[in-house]
């Protein structure tokens, strides 16, 4: 009898839980028509570092062969941070922040500026590394996209085998 009460408590609960997290996207979406979804870069804030913060030096310093990927959420962004690890490992390249590049953090960006070569590396075929690289100026890169490979999203499991796919054809792309 306990367990019938607990349960029709909780349900109610639930329920109203429910429905005032759906009156707050409501209205969090109706005040979002309102405001533009990415407000333009402040120019007297671009490639300044936040306050308080240091330069990372594994991502931060200069390399001939930078590599910029997708460590998104999904199982393929975990496949393609793990291949840019083992390619800078591996001394094919040397991964770099993909973060600071869509940040328009000066250091990064001046790695890009500077390589012989660059290799982005995305997970999906939203494919947001090479939309980030290009959104920053940047045109002349080598792609690598797990999609193209036969990795679907949400269904390719995190395995050595997929990890090493992606660093042949990233080694491949940087002449490595």
């Amino acid at each position: 009898m306990a367990s019938k009460v607990n349960r029709r408590r909780f349900v109610r609960t639930a329920a109203a839980a429910v429905a005032s997290g759906a009156a707050a996207v409501a209205l969090s979406a109706q005040a979002a028509e309102d405001t533009p979804l990415l407000p333009p870069l402040d120019p007297s804030l671009e490639g300044r570092p936040a306050a308080k913060t240091n330069p990372q030096p594994v991502c931060c310093t200069p390399a001939a062969k930078p590599i910029f990927t997708c460590s998104g959420a999904a199982d393929v962004g975990q496949i393609a941070d793990h291949a840019a690890r083992k390619l800078t490992t591996d001394g094919v390249g040397k991964m770099s922040c993909l973060a600071g590049i869509g940040g328009r953090v000066k250091g990064i960006l001046e790695i890009a500026k500077s390589a012989k070569t660059i290799l982005v590396i995305d997970g999906c075929a939203l494919q947001c590394g090479r939309n980030t690289m290009q959104h920053a100026g940047f045109t002349k890169f080598e792609h690598v996209c797990l999609a193209d490979l036969g990795m679907e999203k949400g269904k390719t499991p995190t395995t050595d085998e997929a990890v090493a796919k992606v660093v042949s054809r990233g080694k491949a792309r940087l002449g490595g």
